[in-house]
């Protein structure tokens, strides 16, 4: 993808176009910091929702159950995020010049909060946020052009990428990369050297990994056609919830005070992220990416942050 630009107008609706780049892209570490006051949509979104006081056992419980169910950590590796070797630089698509600024800005707030590292100013882009009422016209017409838009999941059966395609208001694809923990790419084959032979400064101990999986670019396609019971501020907390980290955003959490359940019911979703989930991404960045018991420590740092 080309480098940020500034451009206004509205988001192309001819599929072809919209991967051409003719895209509204703005750059997050230039977006307005305070939505336009006229828009009344985006009122009060910025407020936090807060659990009333509960049982810590059953707060633990909860917790436990929520984080095992949008978590993705396959076997003993990590639990994918960005990394200071790429930076979360944000671009949107399809929306006006000031409501486009607006997501970003809130993108930006929850990112910082969280920990996440920044890009800065004119960074080229990773995290591609498109807004379109033809997301399979889109998501195919990407494909083609982009034939490394799924990474290298074409060669494994393409399992996740059907699972991408299926009908929801927002679809997410993660591209993850695994790293040396200086930072040194280490490919398809982590922690093994060019004659099989296990590479040292990649081996593991009983309480570290010592090579990780990190965010090398995210993909959100949101259906606008799903978007009319909800605000600006609910879009950008939801994507900011699935684009900070990989994890499950079609997981049933029904039973948790989540951003997630926004299109379960939107008269009942929460106006931006909850406690919980600012919580849950707080701990991702505050873990090490490299304990075995990454998970265990993200449950244990949510419990102590909204238990009473």
């Amino acid at each position: 993808m080309a480098n940020n630009a500034n451009h206004s107008g509205e988001f192309q609706r001819h599929a072809g176009m919209a991967v051409t780049l003719a895209f509204t892209l703005f750059s997050i570490a230039r977006a307005a910091d305070t939505p336009p006051a006229t828009e009344a949509s985006k009122t009060g979104i910025d407020s936090t929702t807060v659990l009333a006081p509960r049982d810590r056992a059953t707060i633990e419980r909860n917790v436990r159950t929520f984080v095992n169910a949008i978590a993705v950590k396959p076997g003993d590796e990590s639990l994918a995020r960005w990394q200071p070797q790429v930076r979360l630089c944000p671009l949107v698509a399809g929306m006006p010049g000031s409501d486009g600024e607006y997501v970003l800005s809130r993108i930006s707030k929850i990112a910082t909060a969280a920990g996440a590292p920044l890009a800065p100013a004119h960074c080229k882009g990773n995290f591609y946020i498109v807004v379109t009422s033809d997301p399979e016209g889109v998501i195919k017409a990407w494909m083609k052009r982009d034939v490394r838009m799924f990474g290298d999941e074409t060669d494994q059966g393409g399992t996740k990428i059907r699972e991408f395609l299926a009908d929801r208001p927002v679809r997410v694809w993660y591209n993850t990369d695994f790293y040396e923990l200086d930072g040194t790419p280490l490919g398809n084959n982590a922690g093994v050297n060019a004659d099989g032979r296990t590479n040292l400064s990649a081996r593991a101990t009983k309480i570290e990994i010592n090579s990780y999986r990190a965010l090398s670019s995210v993909i959100a396609i949101v259906d606008a056609r799903r978007m009319k019971d909800v605000s600006f501020g609910q879009v950008a907390a939801y994507v900011g919830m699935v684009g900070l980290a990989q994890i499950r955003p079609e997981a049933n959490v029904a039973d948790a005070p989540s951003i997630l359940n926004l299109f379960a019911d939107t008269s009942k979703a929460p106006p931006g992220l909850t406690a919980w989930d600012e919580s849950f991404l707080k701990a991702v960045y505050g873990t090490r990416i490299t304990d075995r018991a990454q998970l265990a420590e993200i449950k244990t740092a949510m419990v102590q942050d909204v238990a009473p």
